[in-house]
């Protein structure tokens, strides 16, 4: 039994001692629902590493960022700000597939850089324009201009 706790206290120091140790890190606010404080910190380090990981980032420290959970919140939701580094996962109550779900989401998000967005957007609105018929009324415009 005395062996049993033991091994149950540090496997919990180690996981605790390894997300703080992460720059991935959830700050929870469980307005009195239950949940798994350890278990939230390592699936969401888990969550980025696997991420970082799939696109093969050569620092794996990169995908790391800082999320806030909350619970108890009906309207659930996925709010993730780039501009000014602000994510939030809300949920009414604690489900683990959800979480890891919505953190996917957000290290997904979390990845792609200003600069890589920026460049998405241009190409996004430059195959559009390539792509879009010319009006009526653009080709007049240009024939009367001869």
């Amino acid at each position: 039994m005395r062996r049993t706790v033991a091994s149950a206290f540090l496997l919990a120091f180690a996981l605790t001692m390894a997300a703080a140790r992460s720059a991935a890190q959830v700050t929870i606010n469980a307005n009195g629902v239950s949940v798994p404080e350890q278990k939230v910190q390592v699936l969401f380090n888990t969550t980025c590493r696997v991420v970082a990981e799939e696109f093969r980032l050569p620092d794996a420290s990169q995908a790391g960022f800082r999320v806030t959970l909350v619970l108890g919140d009906h309207n659930e939701r996925v709010i993730g700000d780039e501009l000014n580094q602000v994510y939030f996962i809300y949920m009414n109550h604690w489900d683990e597939i959800q979480f890891t779900t919505s953190a996917s989401r957000l290290a997904l998000q979390h990845l792609v850089t200003g600069k890589r967005k920026a460049r998405l957007v241009q190409e996004i609105l430059q195959r559009v324009e390539r792509m879009t018929p010319v009006s009526a009324q653009a080709l007049h415009a240009a024939s009367s201009k001869r």
